[in-house]
């Protein structure tokens, strides 16, 4: 089935799916075990120390990763797809967006097992035999909270009244078994809901400042030279990217001059080839294709690649097979350096602002 035969989600439906995942999450989670407790500390690393690295691994790969999402390079696969930097924060909001509406989910679903069940906490270790030791890493934890809401923080009489033996479970008291909600609603909130809202802001910021410098068009007047026709595609003549500070590559044909040729081999050859030219640093990258052709979905690929590894502007140009060159291999390429934001790289003979062949 193709990508325009599947229907997209609705939006209720995704924000229903989500609130229902975190809602029935805190109620199963909830479910007493046979020895009538709860371990406090098991559905704390599930509501909260999970979510907490997910979100700072979130966080690092929004801003270090540059080459593909890690699912797509599972078991050294080569998948062919590279999100440029706005379709990836639009990716980390969305996902931020339904995780705190799993969170939500879940605060509705505590609150509800709050009101109408009689929930007993308790906790367990096999290391950590001494009860002082449990005391630092609650307060640990309720370090964020502690200033704000003391009832949230754990003493040393709540630890030692709710330590739970296995092997003699009548020793243990019940009448403090509920005091541990406070600190579990606050780690919810500290600990889940605020980072993913946090990383849902950066995104946010992102994708704002990303759709303001995509507003900036460069006019007549810029030092580069470059001119912008009416039909909204940036134009430069060949001279101007025909430098040594240029890297220039061929696609499916030779051309003299450049620093390598793709689209004559494999995948996975093009992409280690257009890697190790890439790693010189170049910032500006001259594409050279012959205009008989058609663009392709790995040429595709391999702008949004190089823009991912810092490559700053990119430029197309059309290498003419002879004296005639049909309108429609023009306008095909136009139209792929217009969607990929390409410079459109003209002869230097032809005028500047003027699309050829149009």
């Amino acid at each position: 089935m193709t990508q325009s035969m599947i229907p997209p989600m609705p939006i209720w439906l995704l924000v229903m799916l989500a609130l229902a995942a975190g809602l029935l999450l805190a109620v199963g989670s909830l479910g007493y075990s046979p020895e009538g407790r709860i371990n406090v500390f098991h559905i704390w690393l599930l509501w909260a120390g999970l979510p907490l690295f997910g979100a700072l691994v979130s966080l690092l790969w929004s801003l270090q990763s540059t080459g593909r999402p890690w699912l797509f390079r599972l078991a050294g696969r080569e998948f062919s797809w590279f999100p440029e930097p706005r379709a990836r924060w639009q990716m980390l909001l969305l996902l931020q967006q339904l995780w705190c509406l799993v969170a939500v989910g879940m605060l509705l679903g505590f609150g509800f097992m709050l009101l109408f069940t009689d929930l007993a906490f308790g906790w367990s270790s096999t290391v950590l035999t001494g009860e002082q030791s449990m005391v630092g890493l609650a307060q640990a934890i309720s370090l964020p909270w502690q200033w704000l809401w003391s009832a949230a923080a754990p003493d040393a009489d709540l630890i030692d009244a709710t330590r739970f033996q296995r092997i003699a479970p009548e020793q243990g008291t019940t009448e403090r078994a509920g005091d541990w909600w406070p600190f579990l609603l606050a780690s919810l909130l500290f600990y889940n809901l605020l980072p993913r809202l946090g990383l849902a802001g950066l995104a946010s910021w992102q994708l704002h400042r990303l759709n303001r410098a995509g507003m900036v068009i460069r006019g007549s007047s810029d030092d580069s030279g470059d001119t912008l026709p009416d039909s909204g595609l940036v134009t430069a003549p060949l001279g101007r990217w025909t430098t040594d500070k240029v890297l220039q590559i061929n696609w499916e044909q030779a051309q003299s001059g450049a620093a390598c040729t793709l689209g004559d081999k494999d995948w996975a050859a093009d992409l280690e080839r257009l890697n190790q030219v890439l790693a010189e640093g170049n910032r500006r990258l001259l594409w050279q294709v012959a205009v008989q052709r058609s663009p392709v979905a790995e040429l595709s690929d391999l702008v949004a690649h190089a823009q991912s590894r810092g490559v700053t502007e990119q430029g197309l140009y059309a290498v003419p097979s002879g004296d005639t060159v049909a309108e429609r291999h023009l306008v095909s390429w136009q139209a792929f350096a217009r969607r990929h934001g390409l410079v459109w790289v003209v002869d230097d003979n032809e005028p500047d602002g003027q699309e050829p062949g149009l």
